[in-house]
Formats: C-alpha cells, sequence, structure tokens
C-alpha cells in the first residue's frame, strides 16, 4: 500500500493522477483553494465536489483518515482528472479590461 500525496498549489493545471488498487490518496493544499471532483464515488470518503481547503489542509483530514482514502480495487489501473482553483483565481477581473454594457430598452413596472 502507498499513500499518494498531491500537493495542491497555485497553479490551475488540472490534476490528473494514475491509483493502483491498493493506493490511498491524500491530497495538500500548499495554498488556499478549492477541490473539485467528478469521481466521488470511487474513493472512501468520497472525494468532494466542490471543497474549499485552507492552506497547508490535507483532505482528507488525517484525524480520520491518517493513510488517505481507502484502496479501492474498482479504481486501480484508472487515470482520474481533479480540479484545483488556487484562492484569487475564482474570477477573472471584470475590471481590467475595457468593455460596452448593453442596455436593455424595456419598460419597468407592472402590466396594467
Amino acid at each position: 500500500m502507498s499513500i499518494v500525496v498531491v500537493p495542491l498549489t497555485a497553479s490551475t493545471d488540472p490534476i490528473e493522477i494514475n491509483v493502483e488498487a491498493t493506493d490511498t490518496l491524500q491530497f495538500v493544499a500548499e495554498v488556499a483553494g478549492v477541490f473539485a471532483s467528478t469521481y466521488a464515488k470511487y474513493f472512501c470518503p468520497h472525494l468532494p465536489h466542490n471543497k474549499s481547503l485552507k492552506q497547508n489542509e490535507t483532505w482528507p483530514n488525517t484525524t480520520n483518515y491518517p493513510e488517505g482514502t481507502e484502496p479501492n480495487p474498482y479504481a486501480a489501473g484508472k487515470t482520474y482528472t481533479f480540479s484545483w482553483t488556487p484562492a484569487g483565481a475564482e474570477q477573472p477581473s471584470f475590471t481590467s479590461a475595457p468593455g460596452t454594457i448593453y442596455v436593455d430598452t424595456g419598460t419597468v413596472g407592472h402590466p396594467a
């Protein structure tokens, strides 16, 4: 059995992981951000779909899961892709570039 420790860095590149039947996973947030996965059912505890992590936080928590996720032979030999959005990268700056605002000319109020 080996623990696959995945560092979550300031990069927004997708994270690809290949696991074997006896592997467990641990995600360590080197920076704060949001972790997302669509592979919840293959891991125990279920990987979060949309979870905020603080800097230096480990998921799953090491108190309840010191070895990481539980091994799953059904997950073996597959490559899983996860996303990590570092804090501050969630939204593009809407004021950084000029643009045009279009206003609807409809009426406001209740029909008569």
